[in-house]
């Protein structure tokens, strides 16, 4: 094997292992700007610092194989949802589905402005409101991953939408402010 592959492999699997041993949420991470504290105040715990996981997703963005940066952000992705107990919440709406897109068209949405679905097309249409920054707290650096739209982002909606539907879906990122656009959009294809 080669060095540099075993490198790569060595910083995904540490990756991996630093989000899931961690239990990282939002809410951790406005506690404090540069440190996320345990909840169970444990004295033998070390706090982990804010500013090194942002620059950990950024050696990651910028340093592993394209197959390894797929792989770890889209688990990232993943974990966003079940970590923070949205698929519950997403689970709540599997029983009447069109209260959820319904709630986007009554304007009650914080980041979507439009949410449809063709299920003649098995096609759903996101637009996002015009942002002025990204909602992901991993954004918040000066030179934010790519990888958070690309794999993240995108399994984020995969495993949400797949939940809601119960179906296999397919997720096409079509405007991302990380990319250089005004708002996040996607096209979600249900199988």
């Amino acid at each position: 094997m080669k060095r540099n592959e075993f490198l790569n492999g060595c910083s995904a699997c540490g990756a991996l292992a630093l989000f899931k041993i961690t239990g990282l949420d939002e809410a951790q991470f406005h506690k404090d700007e540069n440190a996320i504290q345990d909840t169970k105040d444990d004295p033998d715990t070390i706090a982990i610092n804010r500013a090194q996981i942002l620059t950990l997703l950024g050696y990651i963005d910028t340093s592993v194989s394209e197959s390894q940066k797929k792989k770890i952000f889209s688990k990232l992705g993943s974990e966003c949802l079940y970590s923070r107990g949205l698929d519950k919440w997403v689970n709540g709406f599997k029983d009447n589905q069109d209260e959820f897109f319904d709630r986007v068209q009554r304007d009650e949405s914080k980041y979507w402005e439009k949410l449809e679905y063709d299920k003649e097309k098995s096609v759903i249409t996101l637009i996002g409101r015009k942002v002025t920054s990204c909602a992901c707290e991993y954004s918040k650096t000066e030179n934010p991953p790519k990888s958070l739209c690309n794999y993240c982002c995108k399994r984020f909606q995969e495993e949400m939408f797949g939940l809601l539907l119960g179906k296999k879906v397919k997720v096409r990122i079509d405007e991302s402010y990380l990319l250089g656009g005004e708002r996040c959009s996607t096209t979600i294809f249900v199988s």
